[in-house]
This record gives C-alpha cells, sequence and structure tokens, in this order.
C-alpha cells in the first residue's frame, strides 16, 4: 500500500464509528447527494441502524430538505455530499439555519492534502467555505488505522452534535479528505461495519434547560403591576407549548397584549378570548390614529423579527423606556438599536414566574389599554373576514383565507417567503384548533421553500400543507423530484401571479415602464405552472375562486403523496385587493375612534 493509497477497512470503520455515534446522540437522518468521492461516507450512513437515508441529486435541494427535517425534528440532520462546488451549493440553506438557529450538520468529501492546489478536477478549497455562517468548522484528518483515529471520530460526532444543537443551534461543517480506494472491502463491509458500531461509545451530553434569572422575572411582574402600557411582540419562533401557556398565562395577568406574527405559534391551540394574544397586530399599526394614541412604555421582544414593518416603525416612533429582548438563543436581534435590557434564556419560566406573582393583582387586563387593543382587533378581524370571503373578489389573500379555514386540527403549515406569509398574516385568525406553522424567516429568502416543507412533511411522517408564489416554486423546482422516489404527504398551494407581485408594493412600481418595472422587478415568466404537477407525476388540480379551491384543498386530503394546487391571480387585481383589505381594516379600527395619549 503506497503512502497515499487508503486502507478501505480503516476508512470504514473509522467513517462507521462516526455514524454509530451520531445515532446513539439522537440524528435520524442522512441527506444524500450522489458523488465519487463521497463514496465512504454514503455507503456508510446507508449501512448503520438507526439513520434514515434520503437521496437528493440537487445539493442546493437537499440542504434545504435537511433544514425542513431539522425544524420538524429538532435534531440535527446530516448532509453528506461529493468535493468541490457541490458543497457550495449547500451555502444558502447553511445561511438560513444560521440566523433561524436550525441544527445541521453538514459532512463533505474533500481530497486529501496531496491533491489539493495542484490542479486536480474538482477540487475547490472547501475549509472554511461557510465563513461565519458555522458553529464549528473542521478539516478532519484522513482516516487511518489504529484506536486513536477511531476514538477521534467518535468524539468528533458527540462534539457535533452538542455544537449544533448548542445555544444558539446552527450548522457544523466537517470536511472530510478522503484516499482512493474508496469502495469498501468486497465482503467485508457487514463484518466491519458491525465491530465499529458494536465498539462505539460517545459521551453523552446534557444541554440543560435555561431559566430566567429570579431578577428578571421579580422586575418584569412589577413592571406589569405599576405600567399599563406594556406589549409583547412576539415573532417567528418554534412550536412550544410550554412557551405558549406561559405567554397566555402572562398576558392575561398582565393585561399586556401579545402582537402575534403568523408564525410566532401563538396564533392556535386555545380559546381566542382567553387571552389577549391578537391575530391582527400588522394593521392595528398600519392605523395612524390608533398608534398615536397607544404608545408603548415598555415592549418585550421575543422570537425572530416580525414579518410586520408596520410593527417595527409603531415602536421606532413611540420611543418606549424599555424594551427588552428575550434572547433565546440568535443572533443580537434588535435591528431598530433600542434595546434597553437583553434577558437570556428562560423564557416560559420568565413568563410564568411573572405571572405567579401577579395571580393577587387582580384586573389588569381590564386595564383601558389592554381593553383598546382587544377591541381594535376584533374589530380588524371582522373586517379582515368579511373581506377576504367576499365571493367576487378572488385573489392571493383570499387563497390563503380559504386554506386557513380548512386546515384541520393539529395541521402543520409551512408558508413561504414574500406575499404569501404577508398573506397569512393577515388570513390566519386565532383559533382553538392547534396548528403549527413553520417558516424560513432567518435571512427570509425564496429559495428552498419547496424543498423545506418536503422535509418538515418527511420528518413528521404526516400531511403538510405548503402555500407558496408562483417565483418560489420555480427557484426549487428540482426539489420536487425527491417525491418521484419518496411517501412525502405535501398538498403545495401555488399562488400564480406571474412574477413577482411583492415588488408592485415598492415605491418604484409608480414609475412603470420609465424605469423599466416590469422587466427588472415584476419579472413575468410566462411558464404554465399547471404543468409542473404533470413534469413530476403528481397530481394537480386548478383552482379560481373560493368554491374550486375548497374542492381541490378538501380532494387534496384524501390523497397520499405530494399534489398541487395551482391557484392563478391577475397581478395587478392581486395587489390591488392587497391594499384594500388593508385599507377596510384599518377604516374599521378609526371608525370608532381613539382613546387620547393621556386617558391610559
Amino acid at each position: 500500500m503506497g503512502a497515499f493509497e487508503a486502507d478501505p477497512q480503516a476508512v470504514y470503520s473509522v467513517i462507521g464509528r462516526f455514524f454509530h455515534a451520531l445515532a446513539i446522540a439522537g440524528v435520524r437522518h442522512v441527506v444524500v447527494s450522489p458523488g465519487s468521492r463521497s463514496t465512504p461516507l454514503a455507503i456508510t450512513a446507508r449501512q448503520v441502524p438507526g439513520l434514515r437515508t434520503w437521496i437528493e441529486l440537487d445539493e442546493r435541494a437537499a440542504a434545504f430538505f435537511a433544514l425542513g427535517l431539522a425544524r420538524e425534528s429538532g435534531a440535527p440532520a446530516v448532509l453528506v455530499c461529493t468535493s468541490g462546488t457541490a458543497a457550495a451549493n449547500y451555502l444558502p440553506a447553511v445561511i438560513e439555519a444560521h440566523y433561524a438557529r436550525v441544527p445541521m450538520i453538514v459532512a463533505t468529501a474533500d481530497r486529501p492534502p496531496e491533491r489539493r492546489d495542484w490542479g486536480v478536477g474538482q477540487t475547490i478549497e472547501q475549509v472554511g467555505l461557510y465563513g461565519g455562517y458555522t458553529r464549528w468548522a473542521v478539516d478532519l484528518p484522513v482516516p487511518t488505522a489504529g484506536a486513536d483515529a477511531e476514538r477521534h471520530a467518535v468524539q468528533t460526532a458527540a462534539r457535533a452534535v452538542a455544537l449544533s444543537t448548542g445555544r444558539p443551534a446552527g450548522t457544523v461543517h466537517l470536511n472530510w479528505p478522503l484516499r482512493e480506494p474508496l469502495p469498501p472491502p468486497e465482503g467485508r463491509l457487514t463484518e466491519i461495519l458491525a465491530a465499529a458500531c458494536r465498539d462505539s461509545n460517545p459521551p453523552s451530553t446534557h444541554p440543560g434547560l435555561a431559566v430566567a434569572s429570579s431578577e428578571a422575572v421579580k422586575t418584569l411582574a412589577e413592571w406589569a403591576r405599576t405600567t399599563e402600557r406594556g406589549v409583547v411582540c412576539a415573532g417567528p419562533m418554534p412550536p412550544d407549548p410550554r412557551l405558549a401557556e406561559a405567554l397566555r398565562a402572562f398576558a392575561r395577568a398582565a393585561g399586556w397584549p401579545v402582537l402575534c406574527d403568523p408564525a410566532s405559534n401563538l396564533r392556535a391551540g386555545a380559546d381566542p378570548a382567553d387571552a389577549p394574544l391578537l391575530d391582527a397586530g400588522d394593521v392595528l399599526t398600519r392605523s395612524s390614529a390608533f398608534t398615536a394614541a397607544h404608545r408603548p412604555e415598555i415592549v418585550l421582544r421575543i422570537g425572530d423579527l416580525s414579518v410586520s414593518k408596520a410593527q417595527r416603525l409603531w415602536i421606532e416612533a413611540s420611543a418606549p423606556r424599555e424594551v427588552v429582548w428575550l434572547d433565546e438563543g440568535g443572533q443580537w436581534g434588535e435591528p431598530s438599536h433600542l434595546a434597553t435590557r437583553i434577558w437570556r434564556g428562560g423564557a416560559a419560566s420568565l413568563f410564568e414566574g411573572a405571572a405567579e406573582r401577579l395571580s393577587t393583582s387582580a384586573g389588569l387586563r381590564q386595564r383601558a389599554w389592554c381593553r383598546d387593543f382587544e377591541a381594535a382587533n376584533a374589530r380588524a378581524r371582522t373586517a379582515l373576514s368579511a373581506a377576504m370571503t367576499h365571493p367576487s373578489l378572488f385573489s392571493g389573500l383570499s387563497a390563503a383565507d380559504t386554506l386557513a379555514r380548512h386546515l384541520p386540527d393539529g395541521a402543520t403549515l409551512f408558508v413561504a417567503n414574500s406575499m404569501s406569509i404577508r398573506w397569512l398574516d393577515l388570513a390566519l385568525a386565532a383559533r382553538r384548533a392547534p396548528l403549527r406553522v413553520f417558516a424560513s424567516r432567518g435571512a427570509a429568502g425564496i429559495d428552498g421553500q419547496t424543498s423545506t416543507a418536503l422535509g418538515v412533511a418527511a420528518a413528521s411522517g404526516r400531511r403538510t400543507w405548503l402555500l407558496t408564489g408562483d417565483l418560489a416554486l420555480l427557484h426549487d423546482l428540482s426539489g420536487l423530484l425527491i417525491s418521484v422516489r419518496e411517501s412525502i404527504d405535501l398538498t403545495i398551494v401555488v399562488v400564480d401571479d406571474g412574477g413577482g407581485g411583492i415588488f408592485s408594493m415598492l415605491p418604484v412600481a409608480s414609475q412603470g415602464s420609465a424605469v423599466a418595472f416590469d422587466e427588472l422587478f415584476q419579472t413575468p415568466h410566462g411558464v404554465d405552472l399547471g404543468e409542473v404537477a404533470r413534469l413530476f407525476g403528481l397530481e394537480g388540480e386548478r383552482a379560481t375562486d373560493q368554491r374550486s379551491l375548497n374542492v381541490a384543498l378538501e380532494r387534496a386530503r384524501e390523497r397520499s403523496g405530494v399534489s398541487i394546487i395551482h391557484v392563478p391571480v391577475d397581478s395587478r387585481e392581486n395587489v390591488a385587493r392587497f391594499r384594500s383589505v388593508v385599507a377596510e381594516a384599518i377604516e374599521a379600527i378609526d371608525r370608532s375612534g381613539s382613546a387620547p395619549e393621556g386617558r391610559a
């Protein structure tokens, strides 16, 4: 055996211990994109007990699929690819995982050191490829024989899981340099991996439960007793029943309204009248009369930044004396630079403790401040519901409203970025029935939306629903390839306005042809999205009004696999309808007048 030649038995023993240690640490899913240099990684992952391998041809789609698996399961999914530009295609999903705090482990195969930087094909600089978007990145040693190499592989797996799922969660990049020959020893793979799995003993890790400090609990309770004008702004967060119940208990006891983003997972699962968790925060903060009369003195922010720009501008204009960011393991999350305090971790215990301290303070919810928010929210929701269900005015908003009303108890909904999540913000009314909502709001791009939704559905094993737009679907068409080989239950509702409808909301849209708006921004694609289902052998339907959409959604519930409901709308009418619905809701808020600034 030459100095630059691999020992296949040693390679598969080391990598076998690595993957077995991952399985012991809680990893369940490995997403593999075919390639040559990654042969030992792919074959071993497929053979190790406890791991489910998924095959994705397109590395970009694979990475977003892994992101969806991790979002749903809470455990890191592992990505495996060959050397070269394959690894570069993971970057968009790695960035989203970084900002959204989703655990992932990227295992990229690479050329060994002696083959790098010598003009060898399919070789790029992979070390540090993802820059500052990883929690740990390491160029591993070339696998060799011996107990030291095997122990190192086991400890590396344990460390990768611990760092990926730590605070904050994110991506770990393990670059594996592999020498030829790459196939396993003929006839000995089962024996080698059986020994590797039998002998692996990774360390156990316990991340611990973050608990709010007693000082923070005391401060929050005291603020609620003495300050009427408090508000909680809840942005996108993973489903967390304990946190949701703690927030409800605090809002009920303190009389502080909670403005709930559609992806906050706070709009469902309880009686809407039980606590002031509000579902129309965006239009409330668009109303100039309401916001002028309702300036908060204390703001608590939790979760990622809300999709509502109006809410952020309202807080900035109000200049509260206290702005507290409840950091649950993320980046510095206060873009308005108003934060006066940062409380790290333990949000559920914080709200539970404050609610308990306030249990003897009766009547705080009856303060005028809270009553005003609840009444205005009710008027807004009534106006929104009436406008969106108008039978002759079908639009993207109508489609989102129809889907939201149709979702069964306990459903899982993934909502794409751009206009889709803004439609859902207006359409998703608070409901008693449970509902889980996922969205990629970390970097908030439109890439990988279908693949991420497919990953969520695959990890859950239950039917999942995707609300998306036409450009987002086109951007991730290759992600649908997995539905040809795998049994995944996903219903895709794609609202097709023929291009980038969200750009029609920009001021530049008014200048039209003078700035080549259609060519540079609207970007009409001219593709018949009704043919997408046929291309991939999927069930597809077309819905042009509420009745036909309801029928299509009902049929989708009875189907297995992936299906697509194509909802074409006129671009200009769609934009006009969005604006008119928002205007009607604001008018409903303003119609009853607002309390003077000094009343509360």
